[in-house]
């Protein structure tokens, strides 16, 4: 290969540190996730000592993915934005924090099916991001935005189903 000049050997050391940043946040978010499941299911005292950690992975998500598109412009520009799965992203962000805000306000009076539906929707933004985060061969027009979003709809599907069976009561 050739050899980078200084813009773009920073511009990728930026994108890296933020791409583990970000995988570090979609894992604090994920842990979040699966503790308030357990303690739903009485499974795990209300207060941990990892709790006020996860509880920032969706901060650090919104951080950490804000860092990523920047640097994302920075080295390519906006052709960095004629990408379906970068708009599918932004779909799946917006889905996520309506259902987290969801989630704050109404949980504690929510039904099971709403229960199992928030928190599908949680699982499966968390899942899907996942996948579009290393679908990295599939970027810039080698699938259209509809096939990305038929793919979120099967996984919220799949995630809400999966959530239903792990919160049923005993």
């Amino acid at each position: 290969g050739q050899p980078l000049g200084a813009h773009s050997m920073t511009a990728r050391l930026i994108l890296t540190l933020a791409a583990f940043y970000h995988v570090l946040a979609t894992l604090a978010a994920a842990m979040a996730v699966f503790q308030f499941v357990r303690m739903r299911r009485g499974d795990e005292p209300r207060q941990t000592l990892w709790r006020h950690l996860f509880d920032r992975g969706e901060a650090q998500l919104w951080i950490s993915g804000l860092i990523l598109v920047a640097a994302g412009l920075y080295s390519t520009g906006f052709e960095y934005l004629d990408n379906p799965k970068l708009w599918t992203k932004l779909t799946l962000i917006a889905a996520w924090s309506l259902n987290s805000w969801m989630i704050k306000r109404t949980l504690p009076h929510a039904s099971a099916p709403q229960r199992h539906l928030m928190f599908g929707i949680s699982i499966g933004s968390l899942a899907y991001g996942s996948l579009l985060g290393v679908a990295k061969p599939l970027a810039y027009g080698v699938l259209d935005f509809a096939y990305f979003l038929t793919g979120l709809l099967a996984c919220f599907a799949l995630s809400v189903w999966m959530a239903r069976a792990c919160l049923r009561q005993n």
